[in-house]
Formats: structure tokens, C-alpha cells, sequence
């Protein structure tokens, strides 16, 4: 064997060392993503959770059915109290939205649930009053702002 074809072998093996050195960087790059997908889900999800686990407390759930039914006969302390509850439910199903391409469900999906969390909120009258009380729509974001008014426009009013 002469230098020279030792020479192309290395250069072989050395191009074989390069493509599986990418593929295996490939695949960890992948299974990062994945597990940053997933991550990202959770922590939605988990903040779901803590929104929802505040009506655990029978006072904060009867300001929600009160203020659901009839924002204007709450009391100013009251109307606070359930605009901060609004506020920050909306903020967790931006949630859906902002990491639409990064959890692990479809960005089609995961809009959808935004969107119809936002119509089943808004079907009730106090939850509409407060919206156009709210002025959210001049100082939240318009991706947000258009889930927003999606969902209002799916909400059944009766």
C-alpha cells in the first residue's frame, strides 16, 4: 500500500468521523427539542393548574360566580379582585398561544384551545362586561387582543 492510498483512507475515515459525529449532534438536537417542547407544555399547563386551584378558596370562587353573572353590582374591591383573576386567566391561555411552535401539541391546536377557553369565558355577561371595562385591547398584545375577539365572537350569549 502506498502513502498515497493510505492518505485517501484516512481522508475516508476522517469524512466518515465528520457525517457521524453530525448525525449523532443531529439527534441530540432533536431529543433537546423534543424535551424543550414538553417543557414548555408543562409549565402551561402548570400555570393552568395554579389559576385554577385559586377557586379552591369558596370566597374567590363565589367572586368569580358573581362577577361572571353581573360585573357592574360588584363592589369596587370586587371588580379589582376578579379583573386581576381575568387578567391573569387570559395571561395563561397566551400561554397556548406565544409557545403555539414550541409544545407539544399542533400550533393549530394549540390556538384552538386558547381561542375556545376565551369563548366559554366570555359567554358569560360579567366576563364581557369586564372586558369592555378593561381596556385590555390598548394595552395587551395584538396576537393576544385577535384570540381574544376570536373567542368573543365563538361565545354563546344566552
Amino acid at each position: 500500500m502506498t502513502i498515497s492510498v493510505l492518505a485517501d483512507l484516512a481522508d475516508l475515515l476522517a469524512a466518515l468521523g465528520v457525517i457521524s459525529s453530525l448525525v449523532f449532534v443531529a439527534f441530540e438536537i432533536r431529543k433537546s427539542s423534543e424535551q424543550a417542547r414538553l417543557s414548555n407544555w408543562n409549565s402551561v399547563l402548570s400555570g393552568l393548574r395554579e389559576h385554577k386551584r385559586r377557586t379552591d378558596d369558596p370566597r374567590v370562587a363565589d367572586l368569580i360566580v358573581r362577577g361572571r353573572a353581573d360585573f357592574e353590582g360588584l363592589s369596587e374591591a370586587d371588580k379589582l379582585a376578579f379583573g386581576f383573576w381575568m387578567e391573569e386567566l387570559i395571561q395563561c391561555f397566551d400561554g397556548l398561544i406565544v409557545h403555539q411552535n414550541s409544545i407539544a401539541v399542533s400550533p393549530d391546536e394549540s390556538r384552538r384551545a386558547a381561542v375556545g377557553a376565551f369563548a366559554m369565558h366570555f359567554s358569560f355577561p360579567g366576563c364581557r362586561a369586564w372586558y369592555q371595562w378593561s381596556g385590555i385591547e390598548h394595552r395587551w398584545p395584538k396576537h393576544l387582543i385577535d384570540a381574544i375577539e376570536e373567542g368573543f365572537s365563538q361565545a354563546r350569549t344566552t
